[in-house]
């Protein structure tokens, strides 16, 4: 049983919270407020014909080109704004996102009048307002994610695999760094470590985006970097792309992988990773290798420099260590335990586990997401390719 009450407003669609008991004789109040206000409520018509059984529970409403659906539900109750003259959704505005952004000038006026005074009714009800803060810049926004009590990772010490630009330069928090817009056109901002791999850049007041460490790069590092648009590599301009194996060849390809047994396939895999850590598809070195016991393991022959305020020497590595590969690989990023995953499950059972995801030149390898024919070629003819 909820003892608190409150209410919350986040784009167009406003949330009362509590008690069934306490927020549905208020929202049925507020509905009667609005009604005074000019609007025409009533049940949903769509609820009506397809759920009736929903329909004591469902509303609808408008006020001119102004509309809103409502419902009310076991811990409280809700409404949402939409217009239906900027409409993108072939439903209705009803179903798009950005619906405030999509309406148009005087409609957004008319809302927002509206919701002051929806505000001014629940506060004087007792409710309390739980809404989020609203943030006018984007360095505002940036700080207030970076700020927030639910962040409860620490962006200090990050390891090579979450602050390595695409050139290989360490990343830190405020740095002005470069990237490339959809087009290649280039573009620069400040860089505010996110979580995981993932950076806030502040391109300016109004504008700021989310984007992973290798998307990231200084203008002096090599001289591409300076090129004010750059068309980027596609993987559809190779050949290998195009190429479509035959039946034939798939059953060759996995009759191999099964008559190599466990130990060839294991040479295999090791083969696909060492090539993926050599195009920076993965930023360690990982092998595949049988233990003592005859169950398979993992590990990582070149871990992360040596850090000692700075960056000692690009080829000194930690030692050696096994890394867990049941029930998931660990110690990783996301991408590099799908990889590692699939092509475990390769050698243990000589099946082929990795499907076509990779296959795209936006597959989230940066610049380097060009080489998938390459990577497909590669597994197609060890049989692990999907």
């Amino acid at each position: 049983m909820r003892r608190d009450k409150d209410f919350s407003i986040w784009n167009t669609s406003i949330a009362v919270r509590g008690d069934k008991e306490i927020s549905h004789p208020t929202f049925l109040r507020m509905l009667d407020m609005m009604r005074n206000r000019g609007f025409v409520v009533g049940s949903d018509p769509r609820i009506d014909r397809d759920y009736p059984i929903l329909s004591k529970d469902r509303f609808a409403s408008n006020k001119g080109e102004l509309l809103f659906v409502g419902e009310k539900y076991n811990c409280g109750a809700k409404l949402e704004f939409y217009q239906e003259i900027n409409v993108e959704n072939p439903n209705g505005g009803r179903y798009d996102f950005n619906k405030f952004e999509k309406m148009p000038y005087l409609l957004q006026k008319r809302f927002l009048v509206e919701v002051r005074y929806m505000e001014q009714f629940l506060l004087e009800e007792g409710f309390t307002c739980d809404s989020e803060p609203v943030l006018k810049t984007s360095y505002d926004k940036v700080f207030h994610e970076l700020n927030s009590p639910s962040r409860h990772w620490s962006s200090e010490n990050l390891p090579d695999y979450n602050a390595l630009d695409k050139d290989g330069i360490r990343i830190n928090n405020g740095e002005v760094k470069y990237f490339r817009g959809r087009k290649g056109t280039l573009m620069r901002g400040t860089v505010y470590h996110n979580i995981n791999n993932m950076w806030w850049v502040i391109v300016n007041k109004d504008h700021y985006t989310n984007l992973a460490a290798f998307e990231l790069f200084n203008l002096d590092t090599v001289p591409e970097n300076a090129i004010r648009k750059l068309i980027r590599r596609s993987g559809h301009s190779n050949p290998k792309s195009r190429f479509v194996p035959t039946e034939g060849q798939l059953k060759d390809w996995k009759r191999k992988a099964k008559q190599a047994g466990r130990e060839g396939r294991i040479q295999f895999a090791n083969a696909i990773l060492g090539y993926l850590y050599e195009i920076g598809w993965v930023s360690r070195k990982f092998q595949l290798f049988i233990k003592e016991t005859k169950r398979l393991g993992l590990v990582e022959t070149e871990g992360n420099p040596y850090f000692l305020g700075m960056r000692v020497g690009e080829k000194k590595y930690d030692p050696p260590k096994s890394i867990p590969l049941y029930p998931k690989p660990q110690q990783m990023s996301g991408t590099e335990s799908g990889w590692v995953e699939n092509l475990r499950d390769y050698v243990t059972y000589g099946k082929p586990t990795v499907s076509r995801w990779f296959c795209k030149d936006q597959n989230g390898e940066g610049g380097q997401a060009y080489l998938w024919p390459e990577v497909r070629e590669r597994l197609l003819h060890i049989g692990a390719h999907v």
